[in-house]
């Protein structure tokens, strides 16, 4: 598995409430993470015990890159990214709430031009692609989607929320075998079945799926509409949900699970990143399998 993304130390904050302009909030708790998404996905796969590989921008040999290389290294995370003496290491502040708001703050000083510039010749012997698609890097998004396309890789392409342009658009018509995952908020819950049909019906792709947080998923596969419900649990953070949503639902995928078996295991992975600190080890997939046995579903076994 190739995942495609930008890579940043991450900083996550927790205060009661966002505070008014020229006021200040106190912040409840502090955790140091990861950034983007194609980290925590390549993350979440090494745990399920599948190979995974991440082409990202470098960081430097300060004491956030010194986060970067031992999150890295202490999740088995395979990745192009070098160490470069002097260089400021990306990284993302985010803010969260206890009414349920999250803002961010990135500073990532040259990592969308050299995204730009990647080496994508391990594309070529990917199984599958997971590429995120985000405004901020789209550019060189979309010049991996077509190294993943011409080389004939499925691919997971995450939106992150981000709007659907013409560029990303254009790249992936007629791909014959895509999916696209994005996210609405909980709020928004109920949209999700519309946005979904209308990201089918704009691009062509296979397969499109909508995360609504709390609400659970919404997938349309060939035209046939799925709805997964979340599992309840001891919510703690949001960082890297989807992502960890993303890495289940690759993970059945790729050994040919019903799509609706996949969303299964890929809710519980999401719902067990929401309830374990990000210190904590990040689920197996005896652990994924005994969530979605909760609720009376078994997962579709299939051989190696």
């Amino acid at each position: 598995m190739v995942c495609f993304s930008y890579l940043a130390a991450a900083s996550l904050w927790n205060v009661e409430r966002f505070p008014p302009a020229n006021h200040g909030a106190e912040v409840q708790r502090a955790e140091a993470s990861i950034a983007a998404d194609g980290p925590m996905v390549a993350a979440v796969l090494a745990a399920l015990d599948v190979p995974a590989l991440v082409i990202s921008n470098n960081f430097g040999d300060d004491a956030q890159g010194d986060q970067v290389r031992a999150w890295l290294h202490r999740r088995r995370v395979a990745a192009t990214a070098e160490v470069v003496p002097g260089m400021a290491t990306p990284q993302i502040v985010i803010v969260a709430d206890e009414q349920g708001t999250r803002t961010w703050f990135p500073y990532l000083p040259g990592v969308a031009e050299a995204l730009a510039t990647a080496d994508l010749s391990s594309l070529a012997r990917a199984s599958f692609a997971y590429i995120d698609c985000y405004q901020l890097i789209e550019t060189a998004a979309v010049r991996a989607v077509h190294a993943a396309r011409t080389a004939g890789v499925p691919m997971l392409l995450n939106l992150g929320g981000s709007a659907l342009s013409s560029a990303v658009t254009a790249a992936i018509r007629g791909c014959p075998d895509i999916l696209i995952q994005t996210n609405v908020d909980d709020v928004e819950h109920e949209a999700a079945p519309a946005m979904a049909a209308s990201l089918l019906h704009a691009t062509g792709a296979r397969r499109v799926v909508v995360t609504a947080g709390a609400s659970g998923a919404v997938a349309v596969e060939d035209e046939r509409r799925l709805r997964v419900p979340a599992f309840k649990v001891q919510v703690r953070h949001t960082h890297c949900a989807g992502a960890a949503f993303s890495a289940g639902l690759l993970y059945g995928l790729v050994r040919g699970w019903p799509m609706r078996n996949a969303l299964e295991v890929a809710a519980a992975s999401g719902a067990l990143r929401c309830e374990r600190a990000h210190d904590e080890a990040l689920p197996t997939l005896a652990e994924l399998t005994a969530v979605v046995e909760s609720r009376g579903h078994h997962p579709a076994v299939v051989a190696s």
